[in-house]
């Protein structure tokens, strides 16, 4: 059975923009690099990185959360949901 991913059409948007995003800043910062840049300025660039991923991680999860948790949770699947909940607490 194929796990369902990112359902809705709206946060599926949201989420590769953002990727493209990222993506962008992740080009800056290997152009910084090579051009050698001031290492704080490089240094910053790579904590918008990840505070923007920490965005996109929020995003899926509370979509996860609205939808297959749900879905599971109805289907008397609450062992699998358990489980997956502990994962992403779990998450650093």
């Amino acid at each position: 059975m194929k796990k369902k991913t990112i359902s809705r059409h709206n946060v599926k948007e949201k989420a590769i923009h953002r990727i493209k995003i990222i993506q962008g800043h992740l080009q800056k910062i290997q152009q910084m690099i090579e051009d050698e840049e001031y290492c704080v300025d490089i240094v910053h660039q790579s904590r918008a990185v990840q505070s923007a991923l920490k965005k996109l991680d929020l995003l899926i999860i509370e979509d996860h959360l609205k939808t297959c948790v749900v879905h599971q949770i109805k289907n008397g699947q609450e062992d699998k949901t358990r489980d997956e909940l502990l994962r992403l607490f779990d998450y650093k």
